[in-house]
């Protein structure tokens, strides 16, 4: 019997891939090379001490200087795929949280 974190976590690895898409293109177009837009939900980024929202691609918080922090996908450690609501690899037990602000 299979849990329900494994179902989940089966789930994000289909919906990531570019053969769902490839294949979803084929199926409505009747084209083998029609890969579909699937649109990804936007991730939004808050500074963790000044609340301020961030751009994707910078590292630092342009209000306070705060070293911007994102959830890992995938275990630092072992590489194992992570589910949003881990706070520690299913593998290897590495913590998943934000390091403490200084």
């Amino acid at each position: 019997m299979t849990d329900a974190n494994s179902i989940q976590r089966r789930m994000q690895e289909i919906q990531q891939s570019d053969d769902v898409a490839l294949n979803f293109g084929k199926l409505i177009s009747g084209k083998s090379n029609y890969k579909a837009v699937i649109e990804k939900k936007q991730i939004i980024i808050n500074c963790r001490k000044c609340g301020k929202q961030l751009e994707e691609e910078i590292k630092f918080c342009p209000e306070c200087g705060t070293k911007v922090w994102i959830k890992p996908t995938k275990c630092p450690k072992c590489n194992n795929k992570v589910l949003k609501e881990d706070k520690f690899c299913q593998e290897c037990g590495q913590s998943l949280e934000a390091p403490p602000l200084n």
